[in-house]
């Protein structure tokens, strides 16, 4: 069955399963000028699929030093960048692939999703529509285009393409999952959590899908159902950044600052390229009166992305943003209020787990509210775990 796990969106949208690594690898060979190349190349491709990273990537790394046109080699070390969330490293390193074999669909694949990692959605939506032309029966592309076309707006588009892998894979739960977080992104919340217990019911074992059906709950208002989904992708894997992020959001949301800056303290300890996180933690931060903490998270928000405050991502999260935001001045962040909460005020429209793109900023609020609303981003198709 394919794994519904932290991965269901690293493996599954963000990145390019082994499974599949493998089988190109069987089908069409490692094409090296020697056979001992090729056996490396072989060799890396069953250590990745066993999860044995490190010794994959010296094999790959053995086999181009006997032979450095070995296209299938560059994949494998592209989704070990894919794994660790290197974009920019494994767009180099399928580009170096593509030069080797334009028509290779793994590598085509492969640089499309580090292409949404980096948010360049037209580019990946390229990469996806030459590796469907080349084998219209991979699903999973079909789903990471939908990715891809949500990222855009296009949700209709995005819609028909999951559609289609439901249809085409209809015990995939990937295939659910994103689309449940798809119909989050439309506001459809009911049919989101049919499709994410439907997920979850096919492949009950991994973190993701209870995640996903957390901020589900979430943004339904159903909190006492959120906590314990969070809970519960953290029991299954004690490393699963979403799960700690998301729960950190909820405990904010919640006043509970001690839990909230355990929970972002893990998920940065775990992944520290998404801006979200430490805007969320800056929100924490701000309301107990640690300004230097808040400035130093603020500053760290436009250094991995200098849009994101620009952007809906921001407006989204309950964490407030400096009226002027500019990490290079020195001017003080906003006195945390002395008084109560004040109440809440109408949640934005919710963000799925795949990031959704720059919109027009509406103000941001100083004050944080008193009571739960829907976390931020965390990694949708997580495009795939996507965290």
């Amino acid at each position: 069955m394919t794994r519904l796990t932290n991965r269901l969106f690293k493996e599954t949208v963000f990145g390019l399963t082994a499974a599949l690594v493998v089988c190109l690898a069987v089908g069409a060979g490692c094409s090296t000028k020697s056979r001992e190349a090729e056996e490396f190349c072989q060799q890396g491709m069953e250590q990745l699929n066993q999860n044995e990273v490190d010794a994959a990537v010296d094999s790959f790394n053995k086999s181009l030093e006997l032979d450095a046109n070995v296209p299938l080699a560059y994949v494998g070390l592209g989704e070990v960048a894919l794994r660790k969330r290197d974009f920019p490293t494994a767009q180099e390193k399928f580009n170096k692939a593509l030069e080797l074999d334009e028509s290779l669909v793994a590598a085509l694949r492969g640089r499309g999703e580090s292409y949404l990692g980096q948010r360049k959605f037209e580019q990946a939506i390229s990469d996806f529509d030459k590796a469907l032309e080349i084998d219209p029966s991979q699903t999973s592309i079909r789903s990471h285009r939908g990715y891809a076309n949500a990222g855009l707006g296009k949700l209709d588009e995005a819609l028909a393409d999951l559609n289609t892998c439901v249809e085409e894979s209809p015990t995939e739960p990937f295939n659910y999952a994103n689309r449940a977080l798809l119909y989050s992104k439309r506001g459809e919340l009911g049919p989101a959590l049919d499709d994410i217990n439907k997920a979850i019911e096919l492949d009950p074992s991994h973190a993701m899908g209870y995640s996903i059906r957390g901020r589900l709950y979430a943004e339904s208002g159903r909190w006492d159902d959120a906590l314990p989904d969070y809970n519960k992708a953290l029991e299954i894997d004690v490393n699963f950044y979403p799960a700690y992020k998301n729960r950190g959001v909820y405990f904010k949301n919640m006043g509970q600052w001690d839990e909230a800056l355990k929970d972002f303290d893990r998920a940065i300890s775990l992944f520290d390229k998404d801006p979200s996180v430490f805007f969320e933690r800056a929100g924490v931060y701000l309301k107990l009166d640690r300004k230097e903490e808040y400035e130093a998270d603020m500053a760290k928000v436009n250094e991995l992305d200098p849009d994101f405050l620009n952007s809906d991502r921001a407006t989204r999260s309950s964490a407030p943003a400096p009226v002027n935001p500019e990490p290079e001045t020195e001017s003080a962040a906003p006195e945390a209020p002395a008084e109560a909460p004040v109440e809440p005020e109408p949640a934005a429209e919710p963000e799925p787990e795949l990031p959704a793109e720059p919109q027009p900023e509406a103000e941001p609020a100083l004050e944080l509210p008193a009571e739960p609303q829907p976390e931020a981003d965390a990694p949708i198709l997580e495009l795939p775990d996507a965290e």
